[in-house]
């Protein structure tokens, strides 16, 4: 299984910049076998980070692709909920208010 650090990319990650450089390795790895992305060392992801990085590829790819491709492990609770914030906003629209 093919392992992103993430931690190198830095450990409070805000930037959609970043965020498709990590896309696009994630991809390039995801076309030899699945991705490991290890959140280890991470403490915060922007929404941002999180669209760009990951919600984009649900988007783009459907989420059973992204299951089969791509694990997320060693995440915080915090990064976690940005992460799928991000995801739920990009495949349904933000809430709106009642």
């Amino acid at each position: 299984m093919n392992t992103i650090r993430i931690a190198e990319y830095g450990t409070d990650l805000s930037s959609r910049s970043t965020g498709h450089t990590l896309r696009d390795e994630a991809l390039r790895l995801a076309a030899t076998g699945p991705v490991l992305l290890d959140f280890d060392g991470v403490r915060s992801v922007s929404h941002s980070f999180a669209d760009e990085s990951l919600a984009v590829l649900v988007e783009s790819y459907g989420e059973q692709w992204f299951r089969e491709h791509i694990r997320v492990v060693n995440h915080s609770p915090i990064v976690r909920w940005s992460v799928l914030d991000a995801i739920h906003h990009r495949i349904s629209g933000p809430l709106e208010a009642a």
